[in-house]
């Protein structure tokens, strides 16, 4: 299926999904098979013209799928956990982009899952922070945050004036200003 005949309406204004099924799986395999296989993602999206921003979410890792994100995006956006074990996925990736030569200015980052109650948290955060690669704001570890599954919405539908959504406002902000 070509990604224009994948698209389908969501519930909200102006925003527009492809949805991941159980064929997602097989991507990396289907990417290997084609020629230029690290470049097909950008190919594919150069035909989504109309579209204003393409938020491509995928779950952590290196692959062949990731080859293709991170020759396609102008942006990597990075989900952290403060803790030892994120980190070091971080750096990872960090050392994948300095070994294949790609851009590393691309990757920005963010603290997800932050609970204040515990002292290595603030101490990665604090730490990370100095070299100025993360962005300030930051996604707590709270309920409101987790209902989101539950309650299969965004934050702003259930809980808009949490503590939980003003942090979500205020990263998007941060990466408009920075990223957009």
């Amino acid at each position: 299926i070509a990604a224009k005949e994948a698209i389908q309406d969501s519930a909200f204004e102006n925003l527009w999904v492809i949805p991941a099924d159980l064929s997602a799986r097989n991507v990396d395999l289907a990417l290997g098979e084609m020629k230029q296989s690290k470049k097909k993602l950008k190919t594919v999206l150069g035909g989504l013209k109309q579209f204003d921003l393409v938020i491509l979410d995928c779950p952590p890792g290196i692959s062949l799928v990731h080859d293709n994100i991170f020759n396609a995006a102008d942006r990597v956006l990075m989900p952290n956990i403060p803790t030892t074990l994120s980190i070091r996925s971080f750096e990872t990736v960090m050392h994948y982009f300095k070994e294949n030569e790609l851009d590393s200015s691309v990757i920005k980052c963010f603290f997800s899952m932050v609970d204040h109650r515990k002292n290595l948290h603030h101490e990665v955060m604090q730490e990370f922070y100095k070299d100025k690669l993360f962005f300030k704001n930051y996604i707590p570890y709270l309920s409101d945050v987790e209902k989101m599954g539950t309650y299969q919405q965004p934050i702003f539908e259930f809980a808009n004036s949490s503590y939980a959504a003003q942090c979500y406002r205020d990263l998007w902000n941060e990466v408009k200003k920075t990223c957009l």
